[in-house]
């Protein structure tokens, strides 16, 4: 039989030191939510109705996800463009947008027979869709871009680079990535961060 060890002080409104045998934390907020960070390294996240007894936890390490792996950063997928046409995806956006037509066109049939009953996600799904299409952000089924322009991401090679160093190259190519809204990730930065 074990001998457990445990004292909470309150040291400020909202602010409580708890201490154990193995290590000591401080829990920052007021009833219903609070966030609590341990010794050992332990973020507890927890969400309650006061009273009740029900109540949410979440625990990570810190530098984790709540996975339990480490986060970094990925470089982004290649851009692929769907075989839809952003012309007729947008019309059907705008006349049977409410019941989801152009979903249907681009083969998201369960987001479409959602649009059915909610009448375009209340109006709001229906804009957001619009909008999305005309920025060239909107996916099919597959997850290629709707109306996407592939000759805009495979320019023609600029003759000065071909005399170029690599370095200046790939600052082209990053300036280029940049443009068009891609985060670039420098590969000697992401070996340091590896270390």
């Amino acid at each position: 039989m074990g001998v457990r060890f445990r004292k909470s002080k309150k040291i400020a409104p909202g602010v409580r030191l708890n201490l154990s045998a193995k290590s000591a934390s401080i829990s920052i907020g007021p009833k219903g939510f609070k966030k609590t960070f341990n010794t050992s390294g332990r973020v507890t996240t927890t969400v309650g109705i006061p009273g009740t007894g029900l109540s949410y936890s979440t625990s990570k390490k810190m530098g984790q996800t709540a996975a339990g792996s480490t986060s970094q950063e990925v470089p982004a997928a290649p851009v692929v463009a769907s075989n839809k046409n952003k012309w007729v995806t947008l019309a059907l956006c705008v006349f049977l947008g409410f019941f989801g037509a152009h979903r249907f066109y681009v083969g998201k049939v369960g987001t479409g027979v959602l649009y059915i009953f909610t009448v375009g996600g209340l109006g709001f799904g229906w804009i957001i869709d619009m909008v999305m299409i005309c920025c060239n952000k909107f996916t099919d089924s597959t997850g290629a871009v709707v109306g996407l322009n592939v000759a805009e991401y495979t320019r023609q090679p600029d003759p000065d680079l071909a005399e170029a160093s690599l370095e200046e190259q790939r600052e082209a190519v990053a300036e280029t990535a940049r443009a068009y809204g891609y985060t670039v990730i420098e590969s000697g930065a992401q070996d340091n961060a590896d270390k």
